[in-house]
């Protein structure tokens, strides 16, 4: 019986990680520069890998694998933000500027 309830909260919790990075994915697909990619990307999938890991941990069944699962997700949560801050600071170092203005993407048969 705790083996079906640990499954099921599991399986919700990696199906809730999913969600999140599915987000974080579209809004890479949809944002015009890296600046903005990077922070939907960061937002969304920082607490998508973290939720997904977690999952994986109460799912696992074997203590010794949810020890190490919950340390990835640690770092994950904790290293994550960091990476994002230091590419963003490499590219405004290598001179890629940031759109300005209102950004609105083309639309099929509409002059620009």
């Amino acid at each position: 019986m705790v083996q079906i309830a640990l499954s099921v909260v599991g399986g919700f919790l990696i199906v809730i990680g999913l969600a999140f990075m599915a987000g974080g994915t579209l809004g890479l697909l949809r944002f015009p520069d890296l600046y903005t990619r990077l922070h939907a990307v960061r937002v969304a999938d920082g607490p998508g890998a973290v939720i997904f890991i977690l999952g994986l941990a109460v799912v696992s069944g074997d203590i010794g694998v949810a020890l190490r699962l919950i340390l990835l997700a640690a770092l994950v949560a904790a290293l994550g933000p960091t990476l994002a801050h230091l590419t963003a600071n490499a590219a405004h170092a290598g001179g890629l500027a940031p759109i300005a203005g209102a950004y609105t993407a083309p639309r099929p048969g509409r002059a620009p």
